[in-house]
Parts: structure tokens; sequence; C-alpha cells
């Protein structure tokens, strides 16, 4: 029994995946024209496509990632002049009506995973926030100056919490979800934010007032579970990852402080900057660790990569024009846009195991990445892509999505589903073939 314990707690959690060349496992129609726009999620075993259909609807069809069976194929009741994009949580589909303004009605709708049927829908403005959960879906209301809790079976209102008063009157907020190592380590959106951030033991939520204060809440019940005054303003660089809240202001000798998510009390300064640097993004790397990206003055060619570690010593290295960071663990993934894409893979002491790799990339896991030859944007094209191994850098080519909107692609560890041109397509690029 030790040795089975020891084998579990030492196992590689995220090892090197079995990349093969993609293969097509589907093509899903969608429509006799080709649509205005096609929106992806993938959870599980399911990828979700979904696309308006003429009147204004949003048609949405579920797919088996083995098989490319379809499982159902529903529209959304309520139509939109356009939609924004659509979000796979447990048990649910949300679809999000887009809007040209801060303040301009929009619709949230809300169906059955399992059966594609609405379970409800909501208007909701431009600016406001949805954060779904396995118990309750929290609602930024930026208008009512309010959180909301929504139950997920019928949308109605479970609690409301005002949200904090600055000076003036404003009511300006952030709020962040406390991510876990299992969000953090699973398939990642281009700008690193986890696909599936509900994943693991957590549903804590940090809300960053007008007044500087930062409380936790707890989505269940909207119950206030600590607050602390003087923090941070509502535009700053704040992460909430496990236990630790960091906070780096965005100005000029700025300090990246952590604070205990257990208990608000006095920050750690983990950093303190030159009075010419300023950050420009900001993450959790690691346990007890947050790395940032440090630009001096608006110099992009000397921007630099700062990791530090509680009790530690702070290390840096150099990440030209890197304009995001996404974390592997300990492992950091550098992006720039400028001179053209790129991206650079660095292990936990700066040591560049990818580098400068044409492209964009995104994680898979903790462990795994794909790299896209091009940008991803909204225009049809051929897209190589290969699949890369953290630990080494090792990269395996895997041919090309083509024909695919970029923009439109959603992945998870084995497959990748894409909008094309009047159809979707579900590729597989690991396991099975």
């Amino acid at each position: 029994m030790v040795g089975a314990a020891v084998l579990y707690l030492t196992r590689d959690r995220y090892p090197d995946l079995e990349f093969h060349p993609l293969r097509t496992v589907a093509r899903i129609a969608a429509g006799t024209e080709r649509p205005v726009d096609m929106f992806t999620a993938v959870l599980d075993d399911r990828a979700y496509l979904a696309h308006p259909v003429p009147g204004g609807r949003l048609q949405v069809v579920a797919v088996d990632t083995g098989t490319g069976t379809v499982l159902w194929r529903e529209q959304t009741t309520n139509a939109a002049d356009r939609w924004a994009r659509i979000e796979a949580a447990p048990g649910v589909v949300a679809a999000v009506a887009d809007a040209p303004g801060s303040s301009t009605p929009r619709d949230l709708v809300v169906l059955d995973a399992r059966t594609g049927k609405q379970r409800w829908h909501r208007q909701i403005q431009g600016e406001d926030e949805v954060f779904l959960g396995d118990s309750t879906a929290v609602l930024v209301d930026r208008v009512g100056h309010r959180l909301v809790g929504l139950h997920p079976q019928d949308g109605r209102e479970v609690w409301s919490q005002a949200s904090p008063q600055g000076s003036g009157g404003s009511t300006r907020t952030s709020v962040y979800r406390v991510t876990t190592d299992e969000a953090t380590g699973g398939p990642a959106f281009p700008d690193g934010l986890p696909r599936n951030p509900w994943h693991g033991d957590e549903e804590r939520l940090v809300q960053v007032g007008a007044d500087r204060s930062v409380r936790i809440v707890d989505p269940a019940d909207g119950a206030i579970l600590d607050r602390r005054d003087n923090v941070a303003d509502h535009d700053d660089l704040v992460v909430a990852h496990a236990d630790r809240l960091y906070v780096a202001a965005v100005d000029r000798g700025y300090r990246l402080e952590a604070y205990d998510l257990g208990e608000l009390g006095e920050p750690t300064v983990l950093y303190t900057a030159g009075e010419d640097r300023r950050p420009t993004a900001l993450t959790a790397c690691g346990e007890h660790r947050a790395c940032l990206l440090e630009v001096p003055g608006y110099e992009g060619a000397r921007t630099e990569v700062v990791a530090a570690t509680e009790g530690a010593q702070t290390r840096r290295w150099s990440a030209p024009e890197a304009a995001t960071l996404v974390p592997f663990g300990e492992h950091l993934l550098a992006g720039r846009t400028s001179p053209e894409s790129a991206v650079t893979l660095f292990d936990p002491t700066g040591r560049a195991v990818l580098a400068d790799r044409p492209g964009v990339a995104v994680r898979l896991d903790a462990g795994n990445l794909l790299v896209f030859a091009n940008g991803l944007t909204t225009v049809e094209s051929d897209r190589s892509v290969a699949g890369v191994w953290t630990e080494s850098g090792t990269v395996t080519e895997l041919g090309e999505v083509k024909d695919v909107r970029g923009t439109s692609c959603a992945w998870h560890t084995t497959v990748i589903a894409c909008g094309a041109e009047n159809d979707f397509v579900l590729y597989r690029f690991a396991g099975t073939p």
C-alpha cells in the first residue's frame, strides 16, 4: 500500500501526449450558406458547435468527440442581431449575444448539455460578465452595481450583493475566479485563461471594488468570506490562484504583493520594481510563485520575465516584445505579436526549451501545447499545427487544419474543433489515431 501511494504521489500528472498526424473525425454541416459567425467549445467527450441561422437564432450541435456522432441539434428560442460566443460548463452550454455598447441589452441563453433543450434565458448588459460553476452562475451586473447568484436550472436569482462604492459614487469593479492547479493545468485560450476554470475543488470569487477593497465571495450563497481595504484598483493586475492573491499595480516602480486567501492579512512583498519599470502581464506559475512581464519605460525590446517565489531569490530573464504569459506548471510560454507572431517556452530557470517558434501556441495541459503556424483569425485558411512536449521542447509536426476560421477553434488534449466555410470539422491529433 505504501509503495502504491508513493507511485501515485510521484506520478507524472501531465505526461507527454502521443501526438500523431491530424485525422478528420467528422465534418458537420452548418447550413447551405456561409454562416456569418461560427463558435465551438470542447468539454470532456463532447464538442459543441454553433452558428446563427436566418432569423437570428443560434443553432447548437453536440458531437461525440470519439466518433463524430451528432448527439443533438437545437436552436435557441431567442434571436440576436449577432452572437458573441458559446461556453460549455458542467451540465450546461451557454450562448451569449453580442452588444455594440457597454449598456446595450443582450441575451444570455443557457441550454441543457445532455439534451440541448433551452433551460432559461436572461437579459444582461454589454459589459456584464457571467461566471458559470457547478452550483451557481454568478452575474457581474455592472448597470445594477451588484453581484447576482443565478440558479443553474432556471436562472432565478438566489442571492445578490451590492458592489463596493468608491469616491464620487463609482462602482467600477473587477471579479476573478480563484483558479486551481487542475484548472491551470488544463486547456487554455490563447491568452492563457483556462477553458475549464471551475475544474478542481474551488469555487470562490475575488472582487476588487472601486474603493480599492478586495473581498472573497462564496458563489453558492453570496456570503462575504473575507474582506480587506486598500489592496488594489479595479484595473491593476490581479491573479487569484490556489491559496494566494497576487497584485501588481499598473504603475512604474510597482510592487508585486502576495496575500493569503485563507486570511487576508498583511501582504508578502515578493518583488519591488525600479522606478522606470512597469508590469504588463501577471500569472501564477507554481506553488507560491508569480511571474510577470516587465517593461523598462516603453521599450518593448527590453521586456523581461520576472519570476518571484516566496522565500526564494527572484529570477529574471529577457523576453523581447513578449505580450502574454501562459503557465505550464513552473514552465512559462511567452508570446509576442511584433515584429511577427512567435512563442518561446521557458523552463523554471529561464532557459528556452523552445525558442522563437513562429505562430501562436495554446495549452493542452501542463505538459503539452499546440502551436499554430499562423495567427488565429476569422479568415478561412490552412494552418500548420505542431504538438510540443513542455519538458523537452520536442516538436511533432501534425499537418494542417484545412480552410478553417482560426478564432472559431476549441481544443482539449486529443481533439480540435473548428468552423470552416460551410461546415465544422473535428480533428484528432493525439491518443488513438
